[in-house]
């Protein structure tokens, strides 16, 4: 299963870093894969762990959230969608898959979510892509339905249905280079993506 959860040692090292007694507070946080994903940076956890503590409070119209994370040349993804209180936060890479089964990067508690649903990708030149891997109930971005293997572009602030729930999609980049997606001159177009049974294996893990 992708997502981590804090161990022992983890929160051991959690007392020791300078960080906000609200952040202290925050025990449903995976601190094991936080540390891992900025590559073991405490400088770095501390500057974005107030960020992923609080992101709940942007949601406009829905209680639960994806938050893409960048810091120190990672990307990662925190939900509150999966089956615990606990945080699902994701290794760091560049496509998670979404969907019921809890092998997925990013498990949605919700039994209109198909066990596969949909994908979420980012690349350093485009940012962060969206596609439906032919799920029965849909993928929706603002409203929109996706055709199937068809990806789009996610911003900060974008909604996605996936079945009946409803998640909003925030960016928050603490690497020092301008985000991609602020670059007006970009046109961005859907076209056809296939997943092979290996990349999809390599989703999984």
């Amino acid at each position: 299963m992708s997502t981590l959860r804090a161990s022992h040692s983890s929160s051991q090292a959690v007392k020791n870093m300078p960080i906000n007694a609200p952040s202290i507070e925050a025990l449903s946080l995976p601190w094991d894969a936080l540390i891992n994903n900025v590559n073991n940076d405490f400088d770095t956890a501390n500057t974005i762990v107030e960020s992923i503590l609080t992101v709940k409070n942007r949601c406009q119209v829905t209680p639960f959230y994806i938050q893409a994370v960048i810091a120190n040349s990672s990307v990662f993804l925190v939900s509150n969608t999966g089956n615990s209180e606990t945080l699902n936060l994701t290794s760091a890479g560049a496509c998670w898959l979404l969907g019921q089964s809890m092998t997925c990067a990013l498990p949605m508690r919700n039994s209109t979510v198909d066990p596969c649903h949909a994908v979420i990708r980012h690349t350093p030149e485009a940012g962060f892509f969206i596609a439906d891997v032919g799920s029965q109930a849909g993928t929706y971005l603002n409203r929109r339905r996706l055709a199937p293997q068809k990806r789009k572009p996610l911003r900060d602030g974008d909604m996605i249905e996936l079945g009946n729930l409803v998640v909003e999609f925030f960016v928050d980049n603490f690497d020092p280079f301008a985000d991609p997606l602020d670059d007006r001159n970009i046109a961005y177009t859907g076209y056809d993506i296939t997943y092979t049974g290996m990349e999809m294996e390599e989703t999984l893990n």
